[in-house]
């Protein structure tokens, strides 16, 4: 018996010992300042009333869905590690290339950032999914975030907002207490968005600059000035069109609540468009539960009455660990043109 408690205890700290060496192994080749893997997925369940007006035009039905799945390697090299990079990909449901680029970071007050990735055009387009506190991103965001279906109402899944190829010059300004009084993106893009040549000549500008007065409070606007060459499609003819925007918001965040609004304005060719959200949340569990409420209101034409889209959303999430959560929001849409709709939706979330 004796013999026998000893071989599994033995038997048991060599399980352990081992354990702990694969994960020393694992730490040691995925996570290091030179490279550094991780990723999330999404699965989704939404249940629609009328699902021709809701917030998932591009899987209507009701359904159970996987959202998507992201790998991205991030890490520092060279000399005092100033160059970094970036590899992004989704993995499902349908695989691409989502983000690649290199960034030469002399300074916080200088980077120099080249490749494919999120432009800087609003505060929330450059977020990260797996960071929204609802599960669907803003529809006035992505229907004005440059992306390549910039010119569609809205893409529910967010995958294609607002990534484009060009370089761009960032910086954070004059710390205080651990924050920067000031932040700004300048960059030139293709504005054809994402794993898309330009099909034109001409560049798109982007320009974003935003004030932290206090602590957790983050004001600024963004500026777009640019091109696209379409088909005939939602009342634009086929050809050659300016596109201009500009977006106005800003950000409260600590550790009780979170507040961002903005409102955004676009014209392309002869059809203006605009919109604004307003999205806020209380941490009544700080790192473990939080309720959301958000107002997104979007107008596609604004030369035309009765086409406004607006969409109520009431939420409530729960963390397990570090962004790994349930989401469960309830939705309402009134489309002035389609139908008004109900939609449930919960979200999980997995982040490694």
């Amino acid at each position: 018996m004796k013999k026998l408690t000893f071989t599994f205890v033995f038997s048991l700290i060599i399980c352990v010992a081992s354990a702990q060496e694969i994960t020393r192994k694992y730490k040691k080749a995925f996570q290091s300042e030179q490279f550094n893997l991780i990723g999330y997925g999404q699965a989704v369940a939404n249940f629609n009333q009328h699902p021709e007006a809701g917030m998932v035009p591009t899987n209507s039905n009701s359904s159970f869905d996987i959202q998507r799945i992201i790998l991205f390697a991030t890490g520092k090299i060279g000399v005092q590690n100033k160059f970094g990079y970036m590899i992004m990909l989704d993995a499902g449901p349908n695989i691409s290339m989502q983000e690649l680029y290199g960034e030469y970071i002399p300074s916080d007050a200088i980077n120099v950032r080249f490749g494919q990735y999120k432009i800087p055009f609003t505060i929330e387009n450059p977020m990260s999914a797996s960071r929204f506190e609802t599960v669907y991103p803003s529809r006035s965001v992505s229907a004005m975030a440059g992306s390549s279906g910039d010119f569609n109402q809205f893409d529910g899944r967010g995958v294609k907002a607002g990534r484009d190829v060009g370089i761009m010059l960032s910086g954070k300004i004059q710390e205080k207490d651990g924050y920067h009084l000031l932040e700004y993106y300048a960059g030139l893009f293709n504005g054809t968005g994402l794993n898309t040549k330009d099909n034109n000549n001409h560049k798109d500008i982007i320009g974003t600059a935003y004030i932290q007065p206090l602590k957790g409070l983050k004001l600024g606007g963004s500026v777009y000035s640019g091109a696209i060459t379409t088909d005939s499609v939602n009342g634009l003819p086929a050809g050659l069109h300016r596109r201009n925007a500009y977006a106005a918001g800003g950000v409260f965040d600590n550790r009780n609540f979170y507040v961002r609004s903005e409102y955004i304005a676009n014209k392309t060719g002869n059809i203006r468009r605009h919109g604004f959200y307003a999205s806020g949340v209380w941490k009544f569990v700080p790192q473990k539960w939080e309720a959301v409420v958000k107002c997104d209101f979007f107008d596609s034409d604004r030369s035309v009455d009765q086409n406004e889209t607006t969409d109520l959303t009431f939420g409530v999430s729960y963390f397990f660990a570090y962004l790994t959560k349930i989401q469960l929001n309830y939705i309402y849409t009134d489309d002035r043109i389609k139908n008004s709709n109900h939609l449930a939706a919960v979200q999980m979330q997995i982040f490694f």
